[in-house]
């Protein structure tokens, strides 16, 4: 008998391993034959899928984007305070800041070798996710944004230096909550 496969939790469970595997290697380096290799499916498979490498790496960096944002905000209930909001959103993003690390140098690695208007665009499409999901989850706009972004950068440069309470304060100082 042959086996059902439900294409769509295929094509999920591809795009979620697929990060590990770009992330480990890099963007340029990976080729489809290898990506296919630490997927475990044979190449056709992964074509059947995905038409090439960068529409893998596109499904992919659009799929974690939408998925991280419901990780995020999952547990934050409706009528929590602008206060509470932010204290979740940071802690979630202290608990996964090894992985967004990751995802900011894969990005970064990217857009150095795929440096093209349609490039640009899907990086801008899925940092705005996390970016519109910060401001409006604690109300800290933009300058929200780049103090995450910078507080993630600095943990890969300076890690034992990061302070990540003295991040949370700032973000409660922008919003003017702080003291």
């Amino acid at each position: 008998m042959p086996r059902i496969v439900d294409h769509d939790a295929q094509r999920e469970e591809m795009l979620g391993k697929s990060f590990e595997l770009f992330a480990d290697r890099g963007y340029a380096a990976l080729s489809m034959r290898q990506l296919a290799q630490g997927l475990s499916v044979s190449t056709g498979t992964l074509y059947h899928y995905f038409p090439s490498k960068e529409a893998i790496f596109e499904q992919m960096v659009g799929w974690i984007a939408a998925r991280d944002v419901l990780e995020a905000t999952a547990d934050i209930p409706v009528d929590a305070t602008a206060e509470r909001k932010l204290e979740m959103v940071f802690a979630w993003i202290q608990v996964n800041r090894s992985y967004l690390q990751k995802m900011l140098l894969l990005v970064f690695d990217f857009q150095r070798h795929r440096n093209d208007p349609q490039a640009r665009s899907l990086v801008a499409a899925a940092t705005s996710q996390y970016r519109l999901t910060l401001t409006e989850m604690t109300g800290c706009g933009n300058v929200g944004w780049s103090l995450v972004l910078g507080m993630l950068i600095q943990g890969l440069l300076e890690d034992d230096t990061l302070d990540p309470a003295e991040h949370l304060a700032a973000l409660a100082m922008l919003r003017g909550t702080g003291p």
